[in-house]
């Protein structure tokens, strides 16, 4: 219930002391980004869910097994990987440059992380290509399809990060006082994206038997 008090705060009442009124909303900032990344996590969840349990059905066909699979060559996803890799370290970076009042670093990790974040989105864009060009295109069979659901739902959520960073790019130009906050709200959620990429990446390009395991272990089977 601690993360839900901001958001039931009382806003319309005076605040006598100004500190406690940015304490607040600082507080009401990070509780929406902690209620936003829940939804976002249960969401992922239930499309994974559905990943496995539509995994045990005959016409069901691996992604990355065989040269002729759509996800065998991995170069675009591990390139693309990357370009996230370095947008969560120049996040970080940015973040503890921030909270050591360190401007110049700070702004420069903030700016590079939106660079490779939005490779990331084009990179991902001419995944989707190159594989439509190859003939897999999304209705191919289930396992593609739930790849570029996956893939995109993804896609969708570093773009609206990438909005919020456009916001934190021009309070952090402007040498505002909400610097090291505004960053660290940005790095939070960039984690977040980077680990939940990892698990769709191992998710996508794992054997059936692993599906299997997963399956079998957590009790999904039909």
């Amino acid at each position: 219930m601690s993360f839900l008090t901001p958001l039931m705060e009382k806003s319309w009442e005076p605040v006598q002391n100004p500190q406690i009124q940015t304490s607040g909303r600082e507080h009401t900032r990070r509780a929406g980004l902690r209620l936003l990344l829940t939804v976002v996590s249960v969401l992922f969840f239930l499309f994974i869910v559905a990943f496995l349990m539509r995994s045990q059905y005959p016409d069901w066909q691996p992604l990355a097994e065989q040269s002729s699979h759509p996800l065998f060559n991995k170069t675009l996803l591990w390139l693309n990987t990357t370009y996230l890799i370095f947008a969560s370290v120049c996040l970080q970076i940015a973040r503890v440059s921030g909270h050591k009042n360190r401007l110049i670093i700070a702004k420069g990790g903030l700016v590079l992380a939106g660079l490779f974040s939005c490779a990331f989105v084009t990179g991902q864009w001419m995944l989707w290509q190159h594989l439509y060009q190859q003939g897999f295109v999304v209705n191919s069979h289930p396992a593609l399809s739930f790849f570029y659901i996956l893939t995109g739902l993804h896609a969708i959520h570093v773009a609206i990060g990438i909005l919020a960073w456009i916001v934190a790019v021009i309070v952090v130009m402007r040498d505002s006082p909400k610097l090291a906050q505004y960053i660290e709200l940005c790095a939070i959620y960039w984690h977040f994206l980077l680990g939940l990429w990892a698990i769709l990446f191992i998710l996508l390009v794992s054997k059936p038997e692993t599906y299997n395991a997963i399956v079998e272990f957590c009790g999904l089977g039909i």
